[in-house]
């Protein structure tokens, strides 16, 4: 035998081995539990003291001292071991022999009222002299009451000599006073004879009740020996037999023994049996059916995985379970049962009332079998359980059953496990019926169960993302979700912000989730096959910290033109010091002064305007004159009307003012005196913001004449906007108004556009103060109109599916004795809206980042006279410069570079606030209402809209709504260096927005884009 020193290193692994974890001991008051396991104790079986003990070392590791300063206070005694753990050290038989030795000593003379109640030797190669140890120690300890032996993965015939070790155990079991209730011998070498042996400690056991045996090859000789001997045991509760080779021989005489048994008077307490990795068969299944079908079985649970049964067994099992009201747990697991094997446990799941956890993964079950197991599902009431794991639910047919009403309709299932089982995207046609994918059966049945804790759904090849949508459901009572290994690219951002409040919950009204999404081609979140629960977690963690309350948003006003539009604008963003300014500007033109109507002229934009000032002035023309300078001329051969200027302009223009031309002059006042006001210049115009406190509300006027529809449409179809749609009061309940129907119309012409958001749509009435004024009107005719615009507010609303949330229409009332009460009116009411749209709107502050980003891009092309369109990929050129010149900036500014829905939504919000505009597939539109309004006013051709005299060209008059490329090119030269090189980018620009379409084909229209550019 090797000696060593006193003080041999081995000494401090040893002692380190007692402060694992924390010091290695978990202490009550004054006991101990000891986890040495893993580490290496060979050195006990060497070790030579100077003080003449053996033990030294084992005694080392117990003294309270070595525990990290222990509650013991006395040194010189030993620690009070509930528990010791030295699995996997190495001990070997010597070690083995003298560690329980000096148990048995120390544990009966120093601690009689604590003994040591576990111990655990597995995988030290204890061999027969360790193993008669065992069995020594047994017998010796019987009086201190250890309870549980854990001697697995341990060889117990290797060395041989007698007696056997199985020998020495089984004596020990058959003490009156053995106190041991838990004994585990898995794949100890056994054998029939050991087998054998302890069958006969068995039957007059009084104490044991765990036996676990798994991995002995007992064979039919040990397990009929075994199953004899339950017929006279009374506390055995659990047998573990897994991989023993039971019922191997022809006559199935150890399974006939085993049901004997069950049935048997004194067999009663045993609720547990494994089985699984024998030879049952069908033969043996049938026979261990007929135990469990007569009421005296105790089984509660029985595994029977992998044991070669086919149909046969499965159905017999089945029409056993149907009368069994004691079995809980059933696993069939790798038994070949097919899809008759699963009808038949669906029809027993109909009538059985106990059962709560079924196994059946690696059946061979299919579609048929699984739409079975689906109906039964639908009509149990007690199955917690179920896993399918690697079946074909999804081949071989296309019923959804299993999903579609089992799943749907079951109110107490916990757990499903249905991995490995080729359910796809979708089973198409099938027999001539279209069938609905898998990823919508299984997304309706998990937004409507509301019992399932756990799901596996993991390596199939779904790909619906609704499935996600509704497991991360605030309604969901999923915590548990796996769904790794399937074929998902994208996880809406709405649905990860939820999963970020599952992911991370934190109070008792949010129930938490794990969710795996790995080893999916994931774009969104941009985490490729790596989204696991912790990289899922922290990404999540991230997108939610960013959320940021929407600070900005736009206001559409709409309208026909003459409605009120630029009137309201300037109304509420009139200061206090602009009331009287404001006021002056609901003059009529008739009343207009000579300075209203320089400020006018001003505004035509034309190469003569200066000198149209200049006329004005001069000749003193005030608005009761414009009359005098227009007069009709009929009408052209479509109906509209005609207006040349009176000899009086035509006189002065020929002699005082000859730049002016006297026809377009003609045509801007006889516009001017129709609409007796001043119009919206352009199709849109910015005209200000409102201030609602912590938020702004950007104003955007649209020019109502039906020619500028085209380009509303796209300025409107955000549904981030708020829209507000004015009708004069005067037309309701008048059809022979030009303005009646106006709410109607354009209510509907929104809803065209897509939905809205809540809230998201106004609806006011202008112009009050005309009621009264009307000469033909009654003394009624206020109330009559208020009565038609509620009634016409009322319809609207009700099929505005919540977008027009308001209870009563705004009433835009601007004498100076309700001003301040109406402005007071619609900043609440634009306030309220504002919060209804922005309620579920998740805007990151890294968005902002990117708008200011587009700002400065913006500015840069401005300076080189360059159209102000960005691709996407130069917006991340420029997002990724950004990042580097500030790298403190927002951790999810980099992430949107590689997250396509990410940069999708952050064009949306800007979109939604007016900063950009998609433009194709790729381009982006800068600032795009400051660029629709300055650049469509040049082609929309409409003869009482003052803008329109810029581009005037006879072409234009004959062809009304065409246009060609030089007129393009002259109209966008004060505008940038070299129009032509920027034509083809123009054309393709209005052409991919369907503002207009190339008259020519498309190989002509190419042609005639780089000739002209050439000649240019």
């Amino acid at each position: 035998m090797m000696k060593r020193k006193a003080h041999d290193p081995h000494g401090d692994d040893v002692a380190a081995a007692c402060t694992k974890s924390g010091d290695g001991c978990v202490r009550g008051a004054t006991v101990i539990n000891v986890d040495v396991s893993g580490h290496d104790l060979s050195s006990a079986a060497n070790y030579d003291g100077n003080d003449g003990s053996d033990e030294y070392i084992f005694n080392m590791i117990f003294k309270q001292q070595n525990c990290n300063n222990g509650a013991i206070a006395n040194n010189d005694r030993m620690a009070a071991v509930e528990s010791l753990d030295v699995s996997r050290c190495r001990l070997g038989p010597d070690g083995t022999s003298r560690l329980l030795s000096f148990l048995a000593n120390n544990n009966n003379n120093n601690n009689p009222s604590s003994p040591m109640m576990r111990i655990c030797l597995r995988r030290n190669a204890i061999g027969s002299v360790g193993g008669r140890a065992v069995g020594a120690f047994l017998s010796s300890s019987s009086l201190c009451g250890v309870e549980m032996m854990d001697i697995g993965l341990n060889d117990i015939k290797a060395g041989g000599g007698e007696p056997t070790a199985a020998k020495t155990i089984a004596d020990a079991l058959k003490q009156k006073r053995s106190t041991l209730k838990t004994l585990v011998m898995d794949k100890c070498a056994l054998g029939p004879d050991g087998a054998t042996d302890l069958a006969e400690a068995l039957a007059v056991n009084s104490s044991l009740e765990t036996l676990e045996l798994s991995g002995n090859m007992i064979g039919p000789k040990g397990g009929e020996a075994l199953f004899r001997a339950l017929k006279s045991n009374s506390t055995l509760v659990r047998l573990g037999l897994k991989m023993n080779r039971i019922g191997g021989c022809g006559d199935k005489a150890d399974v006939r023994s085993l049901s004997d048994a069950l049935v048997g008077d004194s067999c009663r307490r045993i609720v547990m049996l494994d089985l699984s990795y024998n030879d049952l068969r069908c033969s043996g299944c049938t026979i261990l059916s007929k135990a469990i079908m007569t009421k005296s079985c105790p089984l509660k649970e029985l595994t029977l995985e992998k044991n070669d049964i086919k149909e046969d067994g499965a159905r017999d099992l089945a029409n056993a379970l149907v009368t069994n009201r004691e079995l809980r747990t059933l696993v069939l697991k790798g038994n070949d049962i097919g899809n008759v094997g699963a009808i038949a446990l669906g029809k027993m799941l109909v009538r059985n009332e106990s059962l709560t956890v079924l196994n059946l993964s690696s059946c061979s079950i299919g579609n048929e079998g699984g739409a079975a197991l689906g109906r039964g599902l639908a009509r149990n009431f007690t199955l917690e359980e179920i896993e399918l794991d690697k079946n074909s639910l999804g081949s071989g047919g296309s019923d959804e059953s299993f999903f579609s009403v089992g799943v749907m309709t079951n109110e107490g299932l916990k757990t499903l496990r249905i991995s490995g089982n080729g359910l796809a995207a979708t089973n198409g046609h099938v027999d001539g019926v279209t069938h609905s994918s898998w990823g919508e059966s299984i997304a309706n049945a998990l937004s409507t169960n509301s019992t399932l804790l756990h799901v596996d759904l993991s390596s199939n090849a779904l790909s619906d993302p609704s499935i996600i949508d509704a497991a991360a459901s605030l309604d969901s009572s999923i915590e548990h979700f796996d769904f790794s290994d399937n074929d998902l690219e994208h996880v809406s951002i709405e649905t990860q912000l939820l999963l970020s409040k599952r992911l991370m919950a934190t109070t008792t009204t949010t129930i938490g989730m794990e969710l795996d999404l790995s080893l999916n081609p994931l774009s969104s979140p941009p985490l490729g096959r790596l989204a696991d629960y912790a990289n899922l977690r922290d990404y999540l963690a991230l997108l939610a910290n960013e959320k940021t309350a929407v600070t900005r948003i736009r206001l559409m006003v709409l309208g026909f033109g003459g409605v009120g539009k630029s009137t309201f604008c300037r109304a509420v963003t009139a200061t206090k010091d602009d009331g009287q300014v404001f006021q002056s500007s609901l003059t009529p033109v008739q009343e207009w002064g000579v300075g209203r109507l320089v400020d006018w002229a001003g505004r035509l934009g034309t190469s003569w305007s200066k000198d149209a000032v200049r006329l004005i002035i001069e000749e003193n023309i005030t608005g009761q004159d414009l009359t005098k300078l227009a007069i009709s001329g009929g009408g052209d051969d479509n109906g509209n009307g005609i207006f040349r200027p009176s000899r009086i302009l035509l006189d002065l223009c020929s002699s005082k003012y000859p730049s002016i031309d006297s026809d377009a002059f003609a045509r801007a006042i006889s516009a001017l005196i129709a609409k007796g006001y001043l119009s919206t210049v352009g199709a849109v115009k910015v005209e200000g913001t409102i201030d609602l406190g912590e938020r702004t509300c950007s104003l955007v006027d649209f020019a109502g004449q039906v020619e500028f529809l085209v380009s509303h449409q796209l300025l409107l179809s955000s549904m981030h906007t708020l829209c507000m749609v004015i009708q004069p009061a005067p037309s309701f309940g008048k059809p022979d108004h030009r303005h009646f129907g106006s709410w109607d119309y354009w209510s509907k012409f929104l809803s065209s556009l897509g939905d809205r958001r809540r809230g998201s749509l106004l609806l006011a009435v202008s112009q009050l103060d005309k009621l009264g004024k009307d000469v033909n009107a009654n003394n009624n005719s206020e109330n009559q109109a208020k009565i038609h615009a509620e009634r016409e507010f009322s319809s609207i609303k009700g099929r505005s599916s919540g977008a027009i949330s308001c209870g009563n229409p705004l009433e835009l009332n601007y004498c100076p004795d309700s001003m301040a009460k109406t402005i007071s009116s619609i900043k609440r009411t634009l306030s309220k809206s504002l919060d209804e749209v922005a309620h579920s709107w998740w805007v990151p502050s890294s968005y902002e980042l990117i708008a200011d980003i587009l700002q400065c891009a913006a500015k840069q092309k401005s300076s080189n006279h360059e159209l102000p369109i960005l691709t996407k990929s130069e917006l991340m050129q420029e997002v990724d410069a950004f990042c580097k010149r500030n790298p403190d900036c927002s951790s999810l500014l980099t992430k949107i570079k590689t997250d396509a829905q990410l940069l999708q939504r952050a064009i949306n919000y800007l979109e939604a606030v007016g900063d950009v505009m998609h433009a194709c597939d790729e381009w982006l539109l800068i600032d795009p209402i400051g660029w629709f309004s300055a650049f469509l006013a040049h082609f929309i051709k409409d003869d009482l809209a003052v803008s329109t005299i810029q581009v005037d060209s006879t072409s234009l008059r004959r062809q009304r709504g065409t246009v060609n490329l030089k007129d393009i090119v002259q109209a966008l030269k004060h505008e940038y260096k070299s129009p032509q090189q920027h034509i083809t980018q123009i054309m393709s620009l209005l052409c991919g927005l369907e503002l207009c379409v190339p008259l020519k084909t498309n190989e002509q229209y190419t042609s005639s884009l780089e000739n002209f550019t050439s000649v240019s």
